[in-house]
């Protein structure tokens, strides 16, 4: 671990919240790193001219949020990856964002549409083949006349993590997921209900693109594709 540059607090804010914004911004700049041990805490309140409480507050915080954890005898350090069941705050953020269809849609159209194309040139022959299990399970049930004809939530977050997978793009992918999720949920809410036939279809489309690696045929279906969207904003629920 390289040097790490805190000040003293000196600002009237909660100081629990500039030593939380000082940590963040170490981590930010690269300063503090995944695998990387925090200084104590007695250490930090030294450094920054706090108390030792309001130190340990900021760093129950982080642990909360996972981006450190404790070891018992060792001290506190910066995790490698998010831990399960920590709370999320990129995706807290999100949710809280006015959920707004017409937002989400314009959204979905930009963000979609770039990562799809960044999919197209990283996807690997592992990948491709995951997204054509997916496009075959719900031609599958297209042909089977199971379900009421109308496109399940689950099957379409299905269909577009497995294109986001293919980014191989960790910010990517991490954006994308939050996004897909509260875009269904509200879509599921404000939106009329896509018939299964079409987006099947465009699903079908969108893998022989990425398949052979044909960009003009997959802005082709996305210009077919986001009409819909804005045809059922028109007609909300």
């Amino acid at each position: 671990m390289g040097e790490v540059n805190l000040s003293s607090i000196h600002k009237k804010e909660k100081i629990t919240d500039q030593v939380l914004g000082q940590l963040k911004n170490a981590l930010m700049r690269g300063e503090l790193k995944p695998g990387d041990r925090l200084p104590g805490a007695s250490e930090l309140a030294s450094t920054m001219g706090v108390g030792i409480s309001s130190v340990r507050e900021a760093i129950k915080m982080l642990e909360s949020l996972g981006a450190v954890e404790a070891r018992q005898g060792e001290g506190t350090f910066v995790c490698t990856t998010l831990r399960e069941g920590v709370a999320d705050a990129f995706e807290i953020q999100f949710m809280l964002l006015p959920r707004t269809a017409e937002y989400l849609v314009q959204f979905r159209e930009m963000y979609e549409t770039a990562y799809t194309v960044l999919a197209l040139r990283n996807a690997e022959a592992e990948d491709l083949a995951k997204v054509e299990a997916v496009v075959l399970a719900q031609e599958e049930k297209l042909k089977s006349g199971s379900g009421d004809g109308f496109v399940d939530a689950g099957d379409e977050m299905d269909f577009h993590r497995s294109v986001l997978y293919c980014t191989h793009n960790p910010y990517v992918i991490k954006i994308g997921e939050v996004s897909l999720e509260l875009f269904f949920d509200v879509a599921s809410q404000k939106l009329e209900p896509l018939t299964l036939r079409p987006v099947v279809s465009d699903h079908r489309a969108i893998y022989e693109a990425l398949l052979h690696k044909d960009q003009e045929k997959l802005r082709e279906v996305f210009e077919r594709c986001f009409p819909k969207y804005y045809d059922r904003l028109k007609s909300g629920k």
